[in-house]
């Protein structure tokens, strides 16, 4: 009995020490905003986890993203990305996935760019590259760098590319090679 009775004493001592380390440590936490701060990267104001963002226009959603994290750093009206899935709501209805390692959106302007391994798929099409700009005031979708596009038993490939999310329709320029898998004259 006396076994049951040191175990029981150590798991409350255990208990109120736990609950003392806490309340020790917010306490110092509170008096000490500045110590809270110090757990921020370097540059960063506010950081988040696990974060879902939607933006709208008069009560229409015209996209989401789901990120693991987010870092914002308020000098440059700037939140940067790790691991993004974003979503882009068309006006016919159709959307466009978006996943890509990293990115970052301008607070000021909702411009967005992303990149590492970034794919945007939408019905039936895929869009494979490296980096990949959004750009808000025209509603378009641009790269510098080179563009894979496949789909509908096509695959055209070049050096960049814009596609208008109003019109849905894509330009690719600089060593442009298309393949098409059936094609009936």
């Amino acid at each position: 009995m006396s076994k049951v009775k040191t175990l029981l004493y150590c798991l409350i001592g255990l208990t109120v020490a736990g609950i003392g380390f806490g309340l020790v440590s917010y306490l110092r936490l509170r008096e000490e905003p500045k110590a809270l701060l110090s757990v921020l990267p370097e540059g960063a104001d506010v950081s988040l986890n696990r974060i879902h963002h939607v933006a709208t226009l008069d009560g229409v959603t015209q996209w989401t993203l789901d990120a693991e994290s987010a870092l914002y750093e308020k000098a440059d009206n700037k939140t940067v990305f790790k691991e993004i899935l974003a979503t882009f709501f068309l006006e016919d209805g159709n959307n466009i996935h978006l996943s890509s390692r990293g990115g970052a959106l301008l607070t000021d302007t909702k411009d967005m760019e992303v990149w590492g391994d970034v794919v945007a798929r939408s019905g039936q099409y895929e869009l494979s590259t490296d980096k990949l700009c959004y750009e808000h005031k025209t509603h378009t979708m641009f790269t510098k760098t080179p563009v894979v596009i496949k789909g509908n038993g096509m695959e055209v490939t070049g050096d960049s590319m814009t596609f208008d999310l109003q019109t849905e329709q894509f330009v690719v320029w600089g060593r442009v090679k298309a393949v098409f898998e059936s094609l009936t004259l």
